[in-house]
């Protein structure tokens, strides 16, 4: 198999490896109507599964940068997939913390050590590979609600476990490519000696520029994935099916625009694709807030998470080339902590949302789009990376 077939691998792996994370939004009204907890609380286990994550992705991402472990995406994924799924057996509220916390330290392990790998196997279209390593994120989030709502409908709450079965089955699988990936990862790390004896440098300033930028649209999609579906329930008066629904509306569609946003990135530049799509977020979300009809809200969703994810893929490109020397602490800050950051910052919202009604935390990720929206125009573009010796007459390093 060709090395760029490899990006698929990971992209599946991704897809697994997300299905958890993806799931609880899905689970959280059915957690509120069966067991009886708070909004705060239910934002609190959007917080346990994003708590350890923050801690751990940087220094999981700055040891793939030094030795590369290809049996963490493995593990990553087995502990994501397991996690959420025992939720549907605890009744302590505790309990259910810790499992959503080992979800998110399955997270931890795999993001950074995968997101180095589909840039080791991208080739030169950086943009259309790490797109295509994104978008397994986006169907695990797409696939997750409608999996778990599916084994909660049939088997009742403890239909949470069906989240294990494609954990376990893709861990199986990845087991037997750790050759290939070990060997992928030598390559990539002679190559990117060979640019940094060349000249090539690391960017930090224009990196943690673009981070703060990643951290407010994950705090947003963070936002968006916990308390639209709240929204759905507690303002437009949907059932917990339906409400739950809403995440895999935003994940389908965001998804698409993950794909888009990479392939774009390659030829317009990974900036204009960011700032197109956080531009026209705030005006999308705010079109969701006022609208009262949840026919109307539902197709507006399209547009919202589209602009949402058209910045995903190129916003962890354009970090990767900001710091070519360090690509796994890059996808473990630009995918992993911002993610995890957004999830600290929800039982924060919980909290307004519980006193003030969801309806406000929405007004208050309008504001968030707007600030990103205007932040992604102080980014600047990528330096070009320097011409590595034999590179003119075509010879690699």
């Amino acid at each position: 198999m060709k090395k760029e077939r490899y990006s698929y691998i990971i992209m599946l792996g991704h897809l697994c490896a997300d299905l958890g994370g993806g799931a609880l939004p899905a689970i959280l009204p059915f957690l509120v109507a069966d067991r009886g907890i708070t909004y705060e609380a239910a934002a609190g286990l959007t917080f346990a599964l994003s708590s350890v994550g923050s801690l751990i992705q940087p220094l999981f991402g700055s040891m793939a940068d030094r030795t590369s472990r290809p049996w963490l995406m493995s593990l990553g994924i087995l502990l994501s997939g397991c996690g959420v799924s025992m939720l549907g057996f605890l009744d302590s509220y505790p309990a259910m913390f810790a499992a959503v916390m080992l979800t998110g330290i399955g997270s931890a392990l795999f993001h950074p050590d995968a997101g180095r790998m589909a840039n080791y196997v991208a080739g030169e279209a950086k943009g259309k590979g790490i797109s295509n390593f994104s978008v397994g994120g986006n169907m695990g989030g797409a696939l997750g609600p409608v999996l778990v709502v599916w084994g909660m409908t049939v088997f009742g709450v403890r239909g949470t476990a069906v989240l294990a079965l494609p954990a376990v089955a893709m861990t199986l699988f990845m087991v037997t490519q750790h050759g290939r990936f070990a060997e992928f990862a030598a390559q990539g790390g002679r190559e990117t000696a060979a640019a940094a004896a060349a000249g090539q440098r690391d960017d930090w300033k224009s990196f943690a520029k673009l981070t703060g930028v990643v951290f407010l649209r994950s705090t947003i999609a963070t936002g968006m994935s916990t308390f639209l579906p709240l929204f759905w329930q507690g303002v437009l008066m949907q059932s917990e099916q339906v409400s739950g629904s809403v995440t895999t509306v935003l994940a389908l569609s965001g998804a698409v625009a993950t794909l888009v946003g990479g392939r774009m990135a390659d030829v317009l530049g990974c900036n204009r694709v960011i700032r197109a799509g956080l531009t026209v977020l705030p005006l999308c979300l705010l079109s969701v807030t006022l609208s009262r009809s949840v026919l109307l809200s539902t197709l507006l969703l399209v547009p919202a998470a589209a602009a949402l994810n058209l910045a995903y893929s190129p916003s962890v490109t354009l970090g990767q080339k900001f710091v070519p020397n360090h690509l796994g602490l890059s996808s473990g800050i630009t995918m992993g902590l911002a993610g995890s950051f957004g999830g600290v910052v929800s039982p924060f919202l919980g909290k307004i949302a519980d006193g003030a009604g969801v309806e406000r935390v929405l007004w208050i990720l309008i504001g968030m789009a707007a600030v990103a929206g205007a932040a992604s125009y102080f980014v600047p573009d990528a330096k070009k990376p320097p011409v590595q010796a034999g590179a003119e007459s075509g010879v690699r390093p």
